[in-house]
């Protein structure tokens, strides 16, 4: 196959030679691929996208889709099923302006073949807001490869990588297969659709016990409603581990903060909330780790809105752990077994918390002795101050009127004591 590109006016606009067989050029197309002309045909296909998917209109939504790749149009059909079965009280697709040499780099291959070059990924931000659940709307991104088709633009595919933004193929419309939703007043919960009617009253009786213990230690703050997702499709939770697979099977679920504008692409992006997204391979838990593991995440989307860079790994495990844990009672075999032989001397730093599993035990130890010894009130200040200051001596000294060093003294001697 022949491809030309000729730049006129310093790159304005580009010719391609499309071919209508093997043997000769059937016809030569002329590509506008000017922001201001490529980009409106483009906008117009993201608008009627997002108006489909108000009006349940499968036909709108899969007239921008390229019909020759039958994988994608039934992923395309499946993932406006489920996009419509989602409850927004707002949603839209907004072209966002990125680096074309970044976005080429998210080009699958197979494509840029298929279109003769004429082919290109857009960075797009769905802006949504889930109907009782979201105070502010939500960014989330979405990696959409629009070729140029007799004539017009159309969807053909989805952006491939290793470094794709945040959440990029992990909500939980993108499952592989149908899904439903699940509700109560502080719970969206979205599961596989064959998961069975029993699952799903479990999993929000379960919510809201955990919602309920948090708010005895955080009533305030936060939008005390979560978007939660359990769905059996892996790689809507394997998405958030691209860089580090190793640790999936460790971790039951993830505590996820989204933003005003989706955080790779935008410069100072206000929090939003935190998604939660539950392991596959956790659903089948006994009640007892799943209510644990809910709390735990829930905890985390509760101190989103207060967290920040400087908050240490040990703090932000830990308060969690703390929280779950809160009515639990434990004995010092217990603990021992818990902790092994895991030496208690420095908090953790943050690079090399979670390479010891043992560190979320140390951590909660920590945070239960600041409660126990200061007043739950005072932790969570402890906490919070790390909006302001970036140092444990520093916040210490704030809250709890002592330095690191006689902080950690007194969680050395705590876990000793714990320990028996």
């Amino acid at each position: 196959m022949v491809s030309m590109l000729l730049a006129l006016g310093g790159g304005a606009a580009a010719a391609y030679v499309l071919r209508g067989h093997d043997n000769a050029p059937s016809a030569v197309s002329w590509v506008d691929v000017r922001p201001e002309v490529g980009g409106k045909a483009i906008d117009a296909v993201l608008a009627r996208h997002a108006e489909a998917v108000k009006r349940k209109d499968l036909g709108g939504w899969m007239a921008d889709v390229d019909q020759r790749d039958s994988g994608f149009v039934q992923r395309q059909r499946q993932q406006f099923e489920n996009l419509t079965k989602m409850p927004f009280a707002e949603l839209s697709f907004e072209r966002t302006a990125q680096s074309a040499p970044k976005m080429a780099a998210f080009l699958p291959s197979q494509l840029f073949d298929q279109y003769h070059a004429a082919v290109k990924v857009v960075a797009v931000t769905v802006r949504h807001r889930i109907d009782g659940v979201d105070s502010k709307p939500v960014a989330t991104p979405w990696l959409a490869v629009f070729g140029y088709s007799q004539g017009r633009w159309v969807i053909a595919g989805d952006g491939v990588g290793k470094d794709l933004p945040t959440g990029e193929a992990g909500q939980p419309w993108d499952a592989a297969g149908a899904i439903t939703v699940v509700r109560n007043d502080r719970v969206v919960a979205v599961l596989s659709a064959d998961a069975g009617g029993d699952a799903g009253r479990t999993l929000l009786q379960l919510a809201e016990t955990g919602l309920q213990q948090v708010a005895a230690v955080r009533p305030n703050g936060w939008d005390g409603k979560v978007l939660l997702t359990a769905v059996t499709d892996r790689k809507i939770f394997d998405t958030y581990f691209a860089e580090s697979q190793d640790r999936v099977a460790q971790v039951a679920a993830i505590a996820v903060p989204y933003y005003s504008g989706v955080a790779e692409w935008s410069a100072r992006p206000a929090y939003a909330t935190t998604r939660v997204v539950f392991n596959p391979s956790e659903l089948s838990a006994p009640k007892a780790e799943l209510q644990h593991d809910l709390t735990h995440e829930f905890t985390h989307a509760a101190m989103g809105p207060v967290t920040g860079p400087y908050t240490p790994r040990w703090v932000v495990e830990g308060f969690a752990e703390y929280v779950a844990y809160k009515d639990g009672k434990f004995n010092a075999a217990g603990i021992r077994q818990a902790l092994g032989d895991i030496k208690i001397d420095k908090f953790p730093t943050d690079k090399e918390f979670y390479d010891e599993p043992r560190n979320y035990v140390s951590g909660w130890l920590a945070c239960r002795m600041i409660a126990e010894t200061y007043g739950q009130a005072k932790l969570v200040a402890f906490y919070e101050a790390f909006q302001r200051l970036s140092e444990v001596e520093s916040v210490a000294r704030e809250v709890l009127g002592v330095g690191r060093d006689q902080l950690e003294q007194q969680w050395r001697d705590y876990v000793a004591k714990q320990r028996g």
